[in-house]
């Protein structure tokens, strides 16, 4: 047969009883091999999924034709590959002893209910439903590499995990010796400690109502008072949902049992960019690094069987989808334009710009609301500098490369279009701003 082929029979006894000349099992494996019954089977899946996730969970009435054709698959299977004695058989594979499971629980639970027996051990059974979707994997090579990854990859993730918790639970251990004790509050704002959070206050609603209510002393939700709750608050920071809550309360924190002052300790917030560093950015890219290492590795081993070694094929990958860099040399290399190309591909230039677009970032990052007068007007006329620049750099490699082989090149594309969006930025605003100048004269002029 060939390799992309139904697979052939066994070539052993099935239940002892059927031979591999056997008509009935023949025929089975006719059935089994058939085109559309693949398909098939995968649309009952699908459907049995989408009945699965819709149906009543107080009422719940499975669909039992779809069971009843999925165990039909199990056991033409059965038939052809045999049960577990010889290699290649049905339960020798762990993705038909999930098909087993999964079919063979349904069926029982559904036997009992159509009794009229609510046995709640019997009726957890349905629980096994929910691993219908996963039958899918199976028949899908794509999906089944990745699942084969997860899998193959929990061993590594495992030493991962332990080393994450470490530490986390140093991070832990230090929230505990910064905040312990100050995530208290008033409900009060004005007052601070517990032994003036007393008696009534008032407040005043949306509506111009006055209402008074009971100054309550509490803590907040997610607090460092002890270890666990420092993981669990950690935890919470680290899903990136809610941290800026808790990183408000961390800044606005003063002394044990005493009430919060906003912005009193800036300086914890420091605490959080190295959590959020360590965590949710280191480690995560490990966890992706190892996935993709793993992915890797079975891709050589499913290219183990081929002539070719690793290396080898790593340049006929490389060399089938690697895109020259074309530098667009001037053929005459007595001309004007090669010795323009050959200024601007050379390593100084290409220095001083990184250079500049450093410079360019840095003076962007000085803006500050509330800045003196001089202090912007600075800034603007750094941005003209900046901005002329790259202007005399896009002329530049115009006349080295050509309009034609300049504008092919798409990071020269986006190069040209930030410049002349800098240029009619800074032109509108100077025509606005000499505008209202003059309008503001013209003004004063006649009011005199």
């Amino acid at each position: 047969p060939r390799a992309d082929g139904p697979k052939p029979i066994p070539p052993f006894s099935s239940c002892f009883i059927l031979s591999t000349t056997n008509p009935f099992r023949r025929c089975c494996h006719y059935i089994l091999t058939l085109r559309y019954f693949e398909m098939c089977i995968l649309s009952v899946i699908a459907m049995s999924s989408i009945a699965l996730a819709a149906e009543d969970p107080v009422w719940p009435e499975s669909p039992r034709n779809n069971v009843r054709l999925i165990f039909l698959e199990v056991i033409l299977m059965m038939v052809v590959l045999g049960l577990v004695l010889h290699e290649g058989s049905y339960f020798r594979d762990l993705w038909n002893f999930l098909d087993f499971v999964v079919v063979s629980g349904a069926l029982v639970a559904f036997a009992f209910t159509s009794k009229g027996k609510d046995i709640s051990v019997i009726k957890s059974l349905r629980v096994l439903r929910v691993l219908r979707p996963l039958k899918t994997i199976k028949r899908l090579p794509k999906l089944k590499a990745v699942f084969d990854c997860v899998v193959n990859s929990l061993k590594n993730v495992l030493n991962i995990l332990i080393v994450y918790m470490l530490f986390m639970f140093i991070f832990a251990v230090v929230a505990v010796q910064l905040f312990k004790g100050r995530f208290f509050y008033c409900t009060d704002e004005s007052k601070e400690f517990a032994r003036d959070c007393r008696g009534e206050y008032l407040v005043y609603e949306r509506n111009n109502e006055v209402k008074s209510q009971k100054r309550e002393w509490k803590k907040y939700d997610f607090h460092y008072d002890n270890v666990l709750w420092a993981l669990l608050t950690l935890f919470t920071v680290s899903t990136g949902e809610g941290w800026p809550q808790v990183l408000k309360h961390s800044v606005d924190s003063t002394y044990e049992d005493q009430g919060p002052s906003p912005g009193y300790r800036m300086e914890m917030s420091i605490f959080y960019v190295v959590y959020f560093v360590v965590f949710p950015f280191f480690f995560v890219n490990i966890f992706v690094a190892l996935i993709i290492i793993t992915f890797q590795e079975q891709g050589d081993k499913m290219m183990e069987d081929y002539s070719l070694e690793k290396n080898e094929r790593a340049c006929i990958d490389f060399a089938i989808n690697a895109k020259p860099l074309t530098r667009h040399m001037p053929q005459n290399k007595q001309s004007f334009q090669y010795r323009m190309w050959q200024f601007v591909v050379s390593p100084p230039f290409e220095y001083s710009i990184m250079a500049l677009i450093a410079l360019n970032t840095i003076v962007l990052m000085m803006k500050y609301h509330g800045a003196p007068p001089t202090y912007d007007a600075v800034l603007k006329n750094l941005n003209i500098v900046f901005t002329t620049l790259f202007f005399m750099e896009c002329v530049l490699k115009i006349i080295a490369f050509g309009v034609r082989n300049y504008f092919r090149d798409a990071w020269n594309i986006f190069d040209f279009v930030s410049v002349i969006g800098s240029i009619t930025d800074i032109l509108v605003t100077e025509l606005w701003v000499s505008a209202l100048l003059y309008k503001f004269r013209k003004q004063i002029q006649i009011a005199s």
